[in-house]
C-alpha cells in the first residue's frame, strides 16, 4: 500500500467510531478477551497521553509556528486518537460488566 492510500485510509478509520483494532469482535468475545481487550486499550490510552505530553514539552520550547503546528495537528491527532480509544476501552469495561451478571470489573 502506498503511502497516500495509507494516509486516506488512516484518515477514514479515525473517523469511524466502530473502527476495531486487529482481532477485536465483540460478539464472539470471552470474558477473557473482552478484559484483554480493556488492558489493551489501556495501554493504547496511556501511550497517546505520553506522546500528547511529549508533543506539549516540545512546543514549549520550539519556535512559534513549529509550536502551533504541533499544537494544532499533532495535539489533535493524538487527542482524537486517545478520545477513540476510551470509547472503546469503556465499550468493553462495560462488555466484561455484561459478562460478569452486571457486576462492576473488580479485582482478578
Amino acid at each position: 500500500m502506498q503511502r497516500r492510500e495509507m494516509t486516506m485510509a488512516f484518515l477514514q478509520r479515525l473517523g469511524d467510531p466502530g473502527y476495531r483494532l486487529h482481532g477485536e469482535n465483540p460478539a464472539t468475545a470471552t470474558l477473557e478477551q473482552a478484559r484483554r481487550w480493556v488492558d489493551t486499550y489501556d495501554e493504547l490510552i496511556k501511550f497517546k497521553r505520553q506522546l500528547i505530553g511529549l508533543s506539549h514539552e516540545y512546543a514549549e520550547r520550539a519556535q512559534p509556528e513549529v509550536a502551533r503546528a504541533i499544537r494544532e495537528t499533532d495535539v489533535v491527532l493524538l487527542e482524537t486518537q486517545a478520545s477513540r480509544f476510551e470509547l472503546r476501552r469503556d465499550f468493553w469495561k462495560i462488555r466484561v460488566a455484561e459478562m460478569k451478571g452486571g457486576r462492576s470489573r473488580g479485582p482478578d
